[in-house]
């Protein structure tokens, strides 16, 4: 995993559920554009995209981001510009080949396989968006990311990046069906056909198998978690996480992070409150390798051989596709898991 991935804590909060540590902002760690996070994904806004794949470049062209804010204009954008990784990655998945695109070099980008033939490349790590280069690609949209509190991620930031184009405007802080049902409406508006017809048929298929298995095995508590540095990981926060949010709708009973904020990317754990997380079922995310700490070893879940992990593109690569590699190996694992061999829960 790219080392750039973990950046330094916003804030500090109690770790999960024990004594004080860091909590990392979800800001603060998946970083696109200006080196910030968020992710792709969907507000009510599924009326929001008045042309077709099918209409005239010549159309007028109106699509509602999901600030609730409509950019229309008198024909359809053909110049696009993808200001984030995460923004980005999920619209080159869905099809949509951009005029320019930020690339932070965390693996978000490269976990979709994009093709970079004729495109800008609009980031550098000391200066993260180039406006310079951005402006040579003459795009006549931009596609940024939202942040929970309703900005955007690199215009609110850099203004002048948003008086060379409408910016609409994507957020991740939504479950995952969300985040690709708004990449592929998007790229048919923009005129582009999403890939892969049959991908969202799978993940379906992995959706309700692994709501199945959850029904059979309700009891099981299952914990995403991370390396965040030596000497703690990272509970990732069920109100954050687009896969997060759409395995609790299928009713999986998730580690809590008390008092997780919808911005807080996850709640710091330290190395000697590791064996009492409880948990059933740990899925190793985000992050590369496997703990070596003997405190890991001891925790029941791992003493049980009940871990997993992904593989790391898969939380990345924002498509239907990726995210089924997710659902069906949760379903696999929560099949197999038993219940109950992990610590009470000390609330």
């Amino acid at each position: 995993m790219p080392s750039a991935t973990l950046r330094r804590p916003r804030d500090v909060r109690s770790p999960l559920p024990l004594p004080s540590g860091t909590r990392p902002s979800r800001r603060g760690l998946l970083a696109g554009g200006l080196g910030t996070a968020a992710l792709l994904g969907l507000s009510a806004c599924g009326t929001g995209d008045s042309s077709a794949a099918g209409a005239s470049d010549d159309a007028a062209w109106s699509f509602t981001d999901d600030r609730g804010h409509a950019v229309r204009l008198s024909r359809r954008p053909k110049r696009i510009a993808f200001l984030t990784d995460t923004a980005g990655a999920a619209l080159w998945a869905a099809g949509l080949h951009p005029v320019a695109a930020a690339d932070s070099g965390q693996g978000i980008v490269g976990a979709v396989r994009p093709d970079w033939s004729g495109v800008t490349r609009i980031y550098s790590a000391d200066k993260g968006v180039r406006i310079e280069a951005l402006a040579q690609a003459r795009p006549d949209l931009l596609i940024d990311a939202v942040e929970p509190d309703g900005t955007l991620q690199v215009a609110s930031q850099l203004p002048a990046v948003g008086k060379l184009a409408p910016v609409v405007g994507l957020s991740t802080y939504q479950p995952i069906e969300k985040i690709a049902g708004t990449a592929d409406r998007l790229t048919r508006s923009l005129g582009a056909e999403p890939n892969d017809a049959g991908a969202k048929a799978r993940y379906e298929e992995a959706s309700a198998r692994l709501r199945r298995a959850v029904a059979a095995n309700r009891e099981l508590r299952v914990g995403f978690v991370f390396g965040i540095d030596k000497s703690t990981i990272g509970v990732m926060n069920p109100r954050t996480w687009a896969v997060l949010k759409t395995v609790s709708a299928l009713g999986m009973r998730l580690v809590p992070v008390p008092d997780g904020a919808d911005n807080a990317y996850s709640q710091a754990v330290s190395w000697e409150n590791v064996p009492s997380l409880p948990a059933d079922l740990l899925v190793w995310a985000v992050s590369d390798p496997l703990p070596g700490n003997p405190l890991w070893q001891r925790t029941p879940a791992v003493r049980a051989g009940q871990v997993w992990k992904p593989p790391l593109a898969s939380w990345y690569a924002y498509s239907w596709a990726n995210f089924t590699v997710l659902l069906d190996g949760l379903a696999t694992r929560v099949q197999s898991a038993r219940a109950g061999v992990g610590p009470r829960s000390a609330s």
